[in-house]
């Protein structure tokens, strides 16, 4: 998966996302994800764009899933109940 994201999602750090953790993240295409979910958060086609932008990406494909769930298990990037919208959370880490 590394292949076509650029990167393992379960490598990620499991720390809290804070905004310089956020700034040096890589690749680029990751920063952006996170920093589009800030403030308003990102709608469901809004994501959709993102990842076909980024990595070609459907989002159904085992790499968007594999990426999402590494980003929700972090508590970086969840989907809210409540607007729908997909939100980047500083601050926030689900794992110990």
């Amino acid at each position: 998966m590394a292949s076509v994201l650029g990167f393992e999602p379960t490598s990620l750090p499991t720390s809290p996302l804070t905004m310089t953790l956020l700034v040096r993240l890589e690749p680029d295409g990751l920063r952006k994800l996170l920093k589009n979910g800030l403030r308003r958060g990102m709608s469901d086609v809004q994501l959709q764009a993102h990842l076909m932008e980024c990595w070609n990406l459907r989002p159904d494909a085992p790499e968007s899933t594999h990426l999402l769930n590494a980003l929700d298990e972090r508590g970086w990037l969840t989907r809210s109940a409540d607007t729908g919208l997909w939100k980047t959370r500083l601050g926030s880490s689900t794992t110990p």
